[in-house]
């Protein structure tokens, strides 16, 4: 597949309307300093009033009074403690401003601001347990910071995987939104090479100088092909491997009837218009744009006006469309998965996914911050790997403890996050597995497990790439009111494991440890042997007993 490698500068200018524009409760009854301050401070004022939307839907979605007396409980506790660690017992608010608070007020809003998305993507994991990526990894920044010293932390980002996903192409857009140079990441190495010259920067412009960077293809010969675009106007061919990138004459034929192919359809930035309306989903107008299929449905931005989008889809047949969100210019930026039952986009608070069928959303847990923070750039073909960038780290999660007094590094990172096919049933018939390996797995720890303990609790355990000899074990838990997941890695010793958590991305954070143990029935059993508390609430752990799901 042939793809454009430019973007409309309009697209980086992020609007980024709340869905609560003001406090969850009565400015005009407010009488505490606490409240004043919430409604003096526009930002606070703002996430406040998410917060109190994530509280109701969160209790609304409890089956049992003891469940609904818990999260208000809950919630309860969080209020006093974000008293206590904000300081605002003392605070003393400017009506109307949040310019030249001093030094304690401004640190009281900071800390405000730092903790308010934590308690929202807590919230939500109350209401839908987070979607857990089995293994994340990071785009190494170290080749990028040497060759963009003055671009890399703020530079946007494109991709598209190989056919098969062992090789991802990178284009790096410059300030206004278009492709000045394409690298090659292999995610199993982790290494990142130039898959391309760098555009020209600058006024004078020799013949060999590189203008532009207008399309991309992989070709069937394994190789992933760049075509540029000469300053007085002629094209040319480069083709990159792992090895490195050189100008070719003559590329395949596939590559050049794909390139052809796709100028004479014209696959530029097209009005809508352009699209029969007979072939229009219901409600698609000229004021639709970036429509994508996924299995049943499509799926599109449609602007509102004003920096306002909504995020609509609509099933085959459909005689309406349905609103799965409403935002700013992020919106434009979503991902559809190909099975049609995937829709992750900017949620605010971090990336969010949307079944269009039920409706029922949850989180992507690692992500966290605001529109600019994150965003999601692409899927694999198969759903199983999504794209995205984030600040500072792939891996911190909204839901976590922040510390409010710590500075976060505000450079992109590019981050891959494996996740479970959408369509994994479909995928294990493809293969058409033996009876022997179904009904007897050839290595006793490898596969999904699911039981209880102090609440559910579930795990994906996999060898590791690198270490055959280590496990990968990825577990959550949940309760009413409480949810939490962790990495860990160990070697087995028989018929028992070790696991200990580790993050690359923040060697510091607090290392959790769990004793796994199977028994001659092949029931997994989890105890906890180190601090965890980090990874989940106060109300549930991952102590527990599980067997082989289905």
């Amino acid at each position: 597949m042939v793809r454009r490698i430019f973007l409309m500068a309009m697209l980086l200018s992020i609007a980024t309307p709340a869905l609560a524009t003001g406090p969850g409760f009565d400015c005009a009854k407010a009488t505490r300093q606490i409240d004043e301050a919430i409604c003096a401070w526009e930002t606070v004022g703002s996430l406040d009033g998410r917060m109190a939307d994530a509280f109701k839907v969160a209790l609304a979605a409890q089956k049992s009074d003891a469940a609904i007396a818990s999260v208000k409980a809950n919630q309860k506790a969080w209020l006093a403690e974000r008293d206590k660690r904000c300081g605002l017992n003392n605070v003393v608010p400017r009506e109307g401003s949040e310019d030249g608070l001093g030094p304690k007020e401004f640190g009281q809003l900071m800390c405000l601001q730092a903790i308010y998305p934590q308690r929202i993507a807590q919230l939500m994991d109350v209401t839908a347990s987070p979607l857990v990526p089995r293994a994340v990894r990071t785009v190494p920044v170290g080749p990028l910071q040497a060759a963009y010293p003055h671009d890399w932390q703020q530079a946007g980002y494109q991709a598209l995987f190989s056919p098969d996903k062992s090789l991802m192409a990178l284009g790096i857009e410059d300030s206004a939104g278009y492709i000045m140079q394409v690298w090659l990441y292999q995610p199993e190495s982790g290494r990142l090479v130039a898959a391309s010259p760098r555009t020209h920067k600058g006024a004078a412009e020799k013949p060999d100088d590189i203008s532009e960077l207008n399309s991309w293809s992989w070709g069937k010969d394994g190789r992933f092909y760049v075509r540029a675009r000469r300053p007085k106007g002629e094209d040319s061919m480069f083709a990159a491997a792992m090895t490195g990138y050189s100008e070719v004459a003559d590329p395949p034929s596939d590559v050049t009837q794909e390139f052809a192919a796709a100028d004479a359809a014209g696959q530029t930035l097209r009005h809508n218009s352009e699209i029969p309306e007979h072939k229009r989903p219901p409600g698609f107008d000229d004021d639709s744009y970036d429509e994508q299929k996924g299995g049943a449905f499509t799926a599109w931005a449609q602007n509102k006006g004003h920096g306002s989008f909504d995020l609509l889809a609509a099933r085959d047949g459909d005689k309406e469309s349905r609103l799965i969100t409403s935002g700013g210019w992020e919106l434009r930026n979503f991902q559809f998965d190909p099975s049609g039952t995937r829709l992750f986009y900017n949620g605010e608070d971090g990336l969010v996914v949307t079944d269009p069928a039920t409706g029922k959303t949850r989180r992507l847990k690692g992500t966290r911050g605001i529109a600019v923070e994150v965003r999601p750039i692409t899927l694999s073909a198969d759903g199983a790997v999504l794209v995205y960038w984030a600040v500072g780290s792939c891996t911190r999660d909204a839901a976590d403890r922040i510390d409010p007094d710590t500075g976060d590094d505000v450079a992109r990172r590019v981050c891959l996050a494996y996740l479970e096919p959408a369509g994994r049933m479909l995928a294990v018939v493809s293969e058409t597995p033996s009876a022997t390996a179904v009904s007897a797995p050839a290595d006793r720890w490898v596969g999904e497990w699911a039981g209880s303990g102090e609440g559910t609790v579930t795990a994906t355990i996999r060898r590791g790439t690198a270490k055959p000899d280590y496990l990968v074990i990825d577990l959550t838990t949940g309760v009413p009111g409480c949810s939490g997941a962790v990495t860990l890695y160990g070697k087995p010793n028989g018929s028992s494991v070790l696991g200990e958590s580790y993050n690359p991305n923040d060697p510091s954070a607090p290392v959790c440890r769990v004793e796994l143990s199977l028994d001659g029935k092949d029931v997994l059993k989890t105890e906890v042997a180190g601090p965890c508390t980090s990874y989940h609430g106060a109300s549930c752990g991952f102590d527990g007993s599980m067997t082989r799901s289905k």
